[in-house]
């Protein structure tokens, strides 16, 4: 028996483009009308099962990452309300986030309002990063990962359903 030409397509699109390929790959074969359409099935639960799994091990990076955030805003709150704690320890993450945004508005008013030459681009390039930083800090304080805790729990809800 011959074997059937592998089609180009068999590595490119979703799953669902993998088992369509794949399934008239299989009407290539020599068997029977059944054989094909119960190899057909066995293809289609292979690759649901594969995306099961894979939306498992997504549902688990998220509830880690979570999880980690949370921790970090724990370990913010046991330090803040530590009576042991040093005032440093209290003050360098919001003092830190206040530098940062204000640093951040400093070069925005730089390269609005100043005269910038050679150094324009090296103060641009400073300022996307710091803008991007910004962003964080300020998801950090005024709570995406809130947003992002019911985005989880929307996702597991779906899952146990």
């Amino acid at each position: 028996m011959p074997l059937p030409k592998i089609p180009k397509n068999i590595f490119s699109g979703g799953a669902s483009e993998l088992v369509k390929t794949i399934s008239n790959t299989v009407d290539e074969f020599n068997l029977s009308k059944e054989e094909k359409e119960k190899f057909k099935i066995e293809i289609l639960n292979a690759t649901n099962a594969h995306l099961e799994k894979m939306a498992a091990l997504s549902q688990a990076e998220l509830e880690s990452y979570l999880k980690d955030s949370q921790d970090a805003r724990s370990r913010e709150v046991q330090i803040a309300t530590s009576d042991k704690a040093p005032l440093i320890n209290k003050i360098v993450t919001p003092v830190l986030a206040i530098f940062l945004i204000a640093l951040t508005f400093v070069l925005f008013y730089i390269v609005l309002f100043r005269q910038l030459g050679a150094e324009k681009d090296i103060v641009i390039y400073i300022l996307g990063v710091l803008s991007a930083v910004v962003t964080q800090v300020i998801s950090y304080y005024f709570g995406s990962s809130a947003s992002s805790k019911a985005n989880g729990d929307a996702i597991r809800d779906m899952i146990k359903k």
